[in-house]
């Protein structure tokens, strides 16, 4: 179809080591090297978050810096951006343009307006509306999102439930939308070395080496709500007083996140280990894996618990219920509530065999989440549009 390699862009609004910016470092890194020539540009760091800029480029790829692109919305910023980002796509000229986040989203369409790329993807990670406080702000982002559908060729959601709430809100047609589930790499998330890692991480941390530790990694940001698990550790401390909790994560709510462990008198049941890169170690060091999100896209953090052989316990919201399979690798609450998000901790605390029938069927259902179901069908879909936009011709050189 085409005689040249096929040169695909990966567009991203910021580097911070989130879920979504480490699958897509992970798709670009690994798809197929003898076919695609593969670039990225991506928003700079922020310097308040953990970036995984520098292992971009540790892994080879061509990672390109647009100055102006902004996870917050900024409109005179955001222009610039679009020129910045239009003068990138010009000098790559890319067959495939793949956005990642809301904000790319956004602007590619316009960026890549002159340059006439012939193939447009847009990755759904999450919606914009989905962070959105108010009606007005709401509807905003209802309706940017209904516009920038328009230009691109296909969505891929990265659950069902993004698909159909895409859909349910007018969002792009049905034909449009791909479901790829994320992975995990099951290479570094195993259970191999866990007594070891075990021992080392609670002697770093000086975690009693018999007490039960939940462990966290999130994003201190109002979407993973650590205000319910610090409230649930506050409803367990005298229940379980042997209970203790390992907080694995940078963002913008750390400063108040500290302030509420002290305020609940949390100091020597809490850990703040901050932004780390060496989460499968911290997982095997640990017992329970707990996360509150007030929203979830998908969650590929609750798999790769799972792969470690951790039982969940999670909140049941959108892709969620797709990651956590509720009673058999995990338990889910409602959001929003830590006496629920307690309960279900401390039922798992309390029942040695619950907790292994969890994790044990948790790492089975891992074991489908290899890289191999994530990337391959991305390049089947790559492979279709372009032989549909091109129809045996290659217009960009």
């Amino acid at each position: 179809m085409i005689d040249v390699k096929v040169r695909v862009m990966h567009i991203l609004p910021h580097v911070a080591a989130g879920g979504a910016t480490l699958a897509a470092m992970e798709l670009a890194d690994r798809l197929d090297s003898a076919r695609y020539d593969v670039s990225m540009a991506v928003g700079p760091e922020s310097g308040r978050e953990d970036s995984v800029l520098g292992e971009l480029r540790a892994r080879g790829l061509d990672v390109t810096v647009v100055p102006s692109m902004r996870r917050s919305p900024d409109v005179r910023r955001d222009a610039r951006a679009i020129v910045e980002l239009g003068r990138v796509i010009h000098r790559r000229r890319p067959h495939v343009i793949h956005t990642h986040g809301s904000k790319s989203k956004l602007l590619a369409p316009m960026a890549a307006e002159l340059s006439r790329v012939p193939v447009r993807i847009a990755h759904v990670w999450g919606w914009e509306w989905m962070p959105a406080e108010g009606v007005a702000q709401r509807w905003a982002c209802r309706w940017a999102s209904r516009l920038s559908a328009h230009g691109y060729d296909a969505l891929i959601a990265c659950s069902e439930a993004m698909r159909q709430q895409g859909l349910a809100r007018g969002v792009g047609l049905p034909g449009q939308y791909e479901v790829t589930l994320p992975s995990v790499d099951l290479g570094r998330f195993n259970r191999r070395g866990r007594e070891r890692m075990r021992a080392e991480v609670r002697d770093e941390f000086g975690l009693p080496s018999d007490s039960t530790v939940v462990v966290s990694v999130m994003r201190l940001a109002r979407q993973k709500a650590p205000d319910v698990l610090l409230n649930a550790a506050a409803l367990l401390a005298r229940k379980l007083p042997d209970l203790r909790w390992l907080l694995v994560g940078g963002g913008p709510l750390d400063a108040e996140v500290r302030k509420m462990i002290d305020d609940l008198g949390l100091q020597d049941r809490v850990i703040l280990a901050g932004p780390r890169r060496d989460v499968p170690r911290l997982l095997k060091a640990c017992d329970i894996f707990a996360l509150s999100s007030r929203w979830e896209p998908f969650g590929i953090v609750y798999l790769e618990a799972a792969a470690v052989g951790l039982p969940l316990v999670g909140t049941r919201v959108d892709g969620a219920v797709e990651a956590v399979v509720d009673g058999e690798t995990g338990l889910l609450v409602e959001p929003g509530r830590p006496d629920e998000l307690a309960a279900g901790i401390a039922q798992i605390a309390g029942d040695p065999k619950l907790a292994r029938r969890l994790g044990e069927a948790g790492m089975g259902h891992a074991q489908q989440f290899g890289h191999d179901r994530f990337v391959r069908p991305i390049e089947a879909l790559y492979e279709r549009l372009l032989a549909e936009k091109l129809n045996g011709r290659c217009p960009v050189r």
